[in-house]
């Protein structure tokens, strides 16, 4: 009985990404079928011309390789996804706390935000910049380079108070009248909420600030402010 020879390729037709499921779906069809091809030749073959049984094994094994790889690399993302779950858990912790965070974030909502301007050994004195959304200053004071508390009311440099709104805040280090330098504020705001972006966890702040939990830099109590800084 004469028998066609059996052979796997792949088309070199584009095919879209297939999500882990699928592909494993795929695999274990194909798998199958694979299978189904083999004991079908064996069966049908000529007995005086035996097929060599070395390649069969070959390709079960190569099928079988394949296979356990989708199956390691969907367990490995289900994995991933439990442990950010779990480091959410974990991040729940700081929701309500006072914390100080590298921030350059002013969220104004007619209450005062509190900032740390940190000590900085670059420039002969500093400059605390807050700008609007579109990049116009709005407030601006200058200051030692010690570390200090500052706090912002929301007033402008004409004396008002600017509307309610996201603004960003920086610290210039200054010399002669340039800038040689610059720095993050660090923000005293309290934390409203964790969120996963991205499989990432993030904290929301009062002061529009979002950070990740290893950024905080100290927790404050809540009802005071550190009494190691001094207050512009």
């Amino acid at each position: 009985m004469e028998t066609n020879d059996i052979s796997l390729s792949s088309s070199g037709s584009s095919v879209a990404p297939r999500k882990p499921e699928e592909n494993l779906a795929t695999a274990a069809s194909d798998f199958d079928t694979f299978l189904k091809l083999l004991t079908t030749q064996l069966r049908n073959q000529d007995p005086s011309s035996p097929i060599d049984s070395t390649q069969f094994v070959e390709q079960l094994a190569s099928f079988s390789a394949v296979e356990q790889q989708i199956e390691t690399n969907k367990r490995l993302e289900t994995l991933a996804e439990n442990l950010a779950v779990s480091g959410l858990d974990g991040a729940a912790q700081w929701v309500g706390k006072q914390v100080e965070a590298a921030s350059s974030a002013a969220r104004f909502q007619g209450e005062a935000l509190d900032y740390v301007i940190p000590e900085s050994n670059v420039g002969e004195t500093s400059e605390i910049v807050i700008s609007d959304t579109r990049g116009n200053v709005v407030y601006r004071l200058e200051t030692d380079n010690q570390r200090r508390q500052f706090s912002w009311s929301g007033e402008n440099n004409d004396g008002g108070i600017v509307p309610n709104g996201d603004y960003g805040i920086s610290v210039n280090r200054v010399t002669d009248g340039e800038v040689v330098g610059q720095s993050s504020a660090l923000s005293l705001s309290r934390v409203l909420e964790a969120r996963l972006e991205d499989s990432v966890v993030k904290l929301v702040l009062s002061n529009g600030g979002l950070i990740n939990p290893n950024e905080i830099t100290a927790v404050l109590d809540a009802a005071s402010k550190s009494t190691e800084d001094k207050v512009l």
